[in-house]
């Protein structure tokens, strides 16, 4: 395998941890959610806003860890520290991170349909625009004003076609296709857990009201 050529997706140290008695390891989840937002790039200019916003709550919530590495070593720690010191309500890094965490449900409800809509229909480029609508409504369109919702309907019309996607993940190496496909249904796992998690902590902590 020495003549392997690499994906988007072939670096471990960039996915999503395992999770540790429950807790979300929060540098390398921060590191992951960077590189969602990364991939996103790859969806062409219409998305720089939806890039952005990924990478900056990323910093926010980034900004909060390096004060202490040891002590927020886990994200939750970061949560309860977060709060505390603002009696309860969001802080910065809290906040950036419920809008993080809506943005990372998005993109994984968007990779889940894209490995299924391959799976199924490998032979058609299809465009995109539908599974990213199914995600948008099943994560962030509830959290959305109208402005919002109809500011997505028109860039999601300017996604690329499935084939072009994957090939600029396969760092425009042609016929990596089923590999990319296969690498991103690898690390689907640990970040529907650490999403998961995450989203339940929120619900615990009534900084997220479930939806009805």
């Amino acid at each position: 395998m020495a003549n392997r050529v690499e994906t988007y997706f072939t670096d471990e140290s960039r996915m999503f941890p395992h999770l540790v008695d429950g807790k979300i390891p929060t540098d390398r989840f921060l590191t992951a959610s960077k590189t969602i937002a990364d991939f996103v790039g790859h969806f062409g200019t219409a998305f720089k806003p939806v890039q952005n916003d990924i990478l900056g709550n990323v910093t926010k919530v980034r900004n909060k860890y390096l004060t202490d590495p040891v002590k927020f070593e886990f994200l939750q720690d970061l949560i309860d520290d977060d709060l505390a010191a603002h009696g309860g309500k969001f802080g910065v890094p809290t906040e950036g991170l419920l809008w993080l965490k809506r943005g990372l449900e998005f993109m994984l409800n968007f990779l889940i349909l894209l490995v299924e809509s391959y799976r199924t229909n490998k032979e058609k480029t299809e465009s995109m625009t539908p599974a990213l609508k199914e995600a948008y409504a099943k994560s962030l369109m509830r959290h959305h004003n109208f402005m919002s919702k109809q500011l997505f309907n028109v860039v999601v019309h300017a996604a690329p076609y499935r084939k072009t996607l994957l090939k600029a993940a396969a760092y425009n190496h042609d016929g990596m296709e089923d590999i990319v496909i296969s690498e991103i249904e690898s690390h689907l796992e640990n970040f529907k857990k650490n999403v998961d998690v995450l989203v339940q902590c929120y619900y615990d902590k009534n900084l997220e009201t479930r939806p009805t």
